[in-house]
């Protein structure tokens, strides 16, 4: 009985265990699935592990590019283009300043590129590469055009944040366009810093911003930073030929400079600050004598002192008195030079309202004297003048 029981159940259980058998080899087919998705996953995570690399590095180069720029609309009036003939150039709408910066900055060099266009016209401001000294932080070679390293109204100051909306009258005489070419060593150690260089000399307005001779001008500047107080002493070295002239003339280029600010919290309204500059130098920047400069030879001297008083978070009034003589040795009892102006004094005022972070307006009036002149010069040059200026800036 007992066989015939086993038998039976042999019988029985058969089919089971050969289904069993038989779908035993289905069960691999999920691992060799599973196996192909987790390579083809792996391989994905590669793909973007790569692009995220390539991502990172070209983050990381944008980051060392950076852009700036502000644009100046000016509405002007000048009292002078009622009496002078000819179209006024700065009466009426007009832009003043449309500037756009590039700076791609590593760790040993940098480059500045800086374009200003008007409706005028487009013209290269800066073009430098700078090399930053590995073994001396703080230190850097510039080579290119850029900013003459003088005084405290050109070598300072930015455009877009003038006291008076326009640089004193002898900045226009021994600095004018404010850019030249050449190479200059620049450095700051604690409170004191330094730029001197050699330079074409004669700027960006000279000449078409060509060299007009062979010669190299030395130009520099030391500062010092004590937080309240501010200034710096500049000096200029060179010479200039005059091949106009028969017998191909060389005079001297030279400037001496000194500036001062005192930063005080006099009033609670807000800060004040008091600032004094003095130039003296000889032969002015220009085109005349194929760009060798105007006033070849003349020694002059100019001065300015302002005053800025904070009203607020949002407001700032300035006031400034400037003067200038273009030639300290001219013959004033000569006949011929009655009618000329030998001193210009200038007292300006102006007022600045900040907007908002980037856009800011600002109104100025300019009050030209003939301090001292020649019998038949005018009293009153007529040349007093107005700006409203609305400035944005990225």
């Amino acid at each position: 009985m007992n066989r015939i029981v086993a038998a039976i159940l042999a019988v029985g259980l058969a089919p089971v265990a050969l289904a069993q058998e038989a779908a035993a080899p289905a069960s691999s087919a999920p691992a060799e699935s599973s196996e192909v998705d987790t390579a083809a996953l792996k391989g994905q995570v590669d793909a973007l592990a790569e692009q995220l690399a390539e991502m990172k590095t070209d983050v990381s180069g944008l980051k060392k590019l950076k852009f700036s720029g502000y644009v100046q609309p000016r509405f002007g009036w000048l009292e002078a283009a009622q009496y002078e003939k000819g179209a006024p150039q700065r009466d009426g709408f007009y832009i003043r300043r449309g500037r756009f910066k590039a700076v791609y900055d590593t760790d040993l060099a940098q480059y500045v590129v800086q374009l200003d266009a008007t409706p005028s016209g487009v013209g290269l401001k800066e073009a430098y590469a700078s090399f930053k000294l590995p073994f001396l932080k703080g230190f850097a070679v510039d080579a290119g055009l850029q900013l003459m390293p003088f005084g405290y109204d050109v070598g300072v100051r930015s455009s877009s944040d003038l006291d008076l909306l326009e640089r004193a009258m002898f900045a226009g005489h021994f600095l004018k366009g404010e850019y030249d070419l050449g190479v200059a060593l620049r450095g700051a150690y604690g409170p004191v810093s330094f730029k001197v260089g050699v330079f074409n000399g004669n700027g960006v307005d000279g000449a078409a911003g060509k060299d007009n001779d062979q010669r190299k001008d030395v130009i520099g500047r030391l500062g010092v930073d004590l937080g309240m107080i501010t200034g710096g002493v500049s000096g200029w070295y060179g010479k200039t030929i005059d091949y106009t002239s028969a017998t191909n003339a060389t005079y001297d280029r030279v400037r001496l400079g000194a500036d001062l600010q005192l930063y005080l919290d006099l009033l609670p309204v807000g800060g004040t600050a008091l600032k004094g500059e003095y130039v003296w130098g000889k032969t002015a920047i220009g085109t005349g004598a194929g760009g060798a400069g105007d006033s070849l030879g003349l020694i002059g001297y100019g001065w300015d002192v302002i005053l800025t008083q904070n009203v607020g978070p949002w407001n700032q009034v300035a006031v400034r008195y400037d003067t200038f003589n273009p030639n300290v040795k001219l013959d004033r009892n000569l006949a011929a030079n009655q009618g000329k102006v030998f001193v210009t004094d200038e007292v300006s005022a102006a007022l600045h309202t900040i907007l908002s972070s980037n856009l800011k307006l600002s109104v100025a009036y300019y009050h030209p004297m003939n301090r001292e002149k020649g019998d038949t010069a005018p009293s009153d040059p007529k040349k007093d003048s107005f700006i409203a200026q609305l400035q944005a800036k990225f």
